[in-house]
């Protein structure tokens, strides 16, 4: 089964953030990164990040993962990642729980990119979704399930997302359950679908749009 990886939406998300200085400086931040001008953004990000803008510490640690604006560091993308994530931001979450389970920048370490995972996946992040449902199918940093695998999978199917991957593994999944968990499988999906990503429709149509969708 696959998980995704995929490090920066540097301009998507800033409809989706609050108001203030530490906006403008993000705002600012990410035109200067996507113009090339990196010592400006990295300026201007890190004027954010002073200010506590949990948006401005995610693209932080994008730039330091990319290797553009600076020399790639995954330790300071991780220390960034963190700092975002613990202030609210569902992104880095994301990218922190990605860290965890490969072990980039910091020990791998299943339990804590569970924990991030599902902390992102239950504001609208269809891709921690999947990586959250990953885990508790290999039973790794949980316990093994595969029907709350299934569920968790399940919603980046659904028809408003249907991410290539998560569909891959829903296939694959399928095989692997009888007819009575397929069916609390996807009941348990329908209900983390409803409750989790439908009210958050701006974050995923945010990462879609950063596919080209």
């Amino acid at each position: 089964m696959k998980g995704v990886l995929r490090m920066g939406i540097l301009s998507a998300l800033i409809s989706l953030v609050g108001g203030g200085q530490a906006l403008s400086d993000t705002a600012k931040g990410i035109a200067a990164y996507q113009r090339g001008d990196y010592r400006t953004a990295m300026k201007e990000l890190q004027a954010a990040a002073d200010k506590g803008d949990e948006q401005a510490y995610y693209n932080l640690g994008v730039a330091y993962a990319e290797g553009k604006a600076v020399p790639r560091d995954m330790a300071q993308a991780v220390a960034a990642y963190r700092k975002g994530a613990q202030s609210g931001s569902v992104l880095a979450a994301f990218n922190l729980g990605q860290a965890y389970r490969k072990g980039e920048g910091v020990a791998r370490d299943y339990p804590e990119a569970a924990k991030w995972y599902e902390f992102a996946a239950k504001r609208g992040d269809f891709r921690a979704s999947n990586e959250l449902g990953l885990l508790y199918v290999e039973g790794k940093g949980v316990e093994q399930d595969l029907v709350e695998g299934f569920a968790w999978i399940y919603p980046a199917t659904h028809a408003s997302i249907m991410d290539d991957n998560a569909m891959r593994n829903a296939m694959q999944l399928a095989s692997m359950l009888n007819g009575q968990q397929m069916e609390e499988a996807q009941n348990k999906g329908r209900a983390y679908f409803d409750e989790y990503f439908e009210p958050n429709s701006e974050l995923v149509d945010a990462i879609l749009e950063s596919r080209g969708r």
